[in-house]
């Protein structure tokens, strides 16, 4: 449950942050050990301009930018990696505070706390996997994810959890994470009304959809109208699986069994989670029809979607739509609890 403080006035700014490559920090190999000051360091590390981990490409090769930021880590202080998170460059910024939340000798929630508005872009590239993600976002990784990084305490997380809510103008993926994860409690909910139709929150419209009432609807209805945002709207309705929703889950699933669809698509795995939540006769033929009409490949994803959802919420009306082959579900699981 996350605990919300009564202070959240305090100013955001910039920060940086990092969590590839964290569990690499072994020391830097002698032969690659040089004189060169920090600045040229900083310098070398900015060039590149790319937050690499410790392995990279398709011959997982220990990269030169990764070197330097172990040269970094060995030879910069306390004070100067502190420094460094206020760089104008990101990867620095990120390679300085993941040095610091590996060596875990300062108290890293004033940092923490200042940057928490750093939504600069850096590009990354860790394994064979590239993108570019906030360097924000990677200060709260590297706090979070990696075990042996210096940690919040229950106190400060309230705080960043706070901020990272009630602090208007907050662009965190870290925010949306946050509201996926929030109890349906009354002190919530004002803040997640104006999220949602202030700033077109879609994961505070799922949040919105835990307390189930009426006044959300049109914010659900919106989401499932929306080819962008239906996967939200689908998360929402398995949360509130009121009767004027189904008529767009009908239409959904009829729509889907005659496209290609693959493997591995959340939306759809978010359509049948949402349609078994109404335990009825009509979502049951309407599964059965969708499984009829499904052909080839499409029949084993679709049948595959489904089984998960059942593994996921049994209920004793769906029982032999499906064998359960492809899950591993056991039969007397779909029977033996009826939601």
């Amino acid at each position: 449950m996350i605990k919300i403080v009564s202070s959240i006035s305090m100013k955001t700014g910039i920060l940086a942050v990092c969590v590839y490559g964290v569990a690499g920090c072994s020391g830097l190999p002698e032969k690659k050990r040089s004189s060169k000051s920090i600045n040229e360091i900083v310098t070398e590390i900015t060039k590149t301009n790319v937050l690499m981990g410790d392995a990279v490409g398709y011959g997982i090769e220990r990269p030169e930018q990764w070197d330097r930021y172990e040269e970094l880590r060995l030879r910069a202080g306390d004070k100067e990696l502190m420094a460094l998170t206020s760089d104008t460059n990101g990867v620095v910024r990120c390679y300085a505070f993941q040095a610091l939340a590996n060596r875990k000798t300062a108290d890293l929630f004033p940092i923490v706390r200042q940057h928490l508005a750093d939504t600069a872009l850096v590009k990354t590239l860790d394994g064979c996997s590239g993108g570019s993600q906030k360097v924000g976002d990677f200060f709260l990784e590297t706090i979070t994810i990696n075990k042996r990084a210096w940690k919040l305490n229950v106190d400060q997380k309230a705080v960043i959890d706070s901020l990272l809510i009630f602090e208007n103008g907050n662009r965190l993926n870290a925010r949306d994470k946050l509201l996926s994860a929030v109890e349906p409690e009354e002190k919530y909910y004002k803040r997640l009304r104006q999220l949602a139709i202030m700033e077109n929150s879609r994961p505070a419209v799922v949040a919105l959809s835990k307390y189930r009432r009426t006044q959300d609807k049109p914010l659900i209805e919106a989401l499932l109208k929306d080819p962008y945002g239906q996967a939200y709207g689908f998360n929402s309705v398995r949360n509130f699986p009121d009767r004027s929703f189904y008529p767009f889950l009908e239409q959904s699933l009829k729509s889907e069994v005659t496209k290609n669809n693959r493997g591995n698509d959340e939306r759809l795995q978010l359509l049948y989670e949402a349609i078994v939540q109404y335990k009825d006769e009509a979502s049951r033929k309407l599964l059965k029809l969708a499984l009829s009409e499904a052909k080839d490949m499409q029949y084993i994803y679709h049948s595959d979607y489904l089984q998960m959802a059942l593994k996921k919420y049994p209920a004793a009306i769906y029982e032999g739509i499906v064998n359960p082959v492809f899950t591993g579900v056991p039969k007397s699981n779909l029977s033996s609890n009826k939601r």
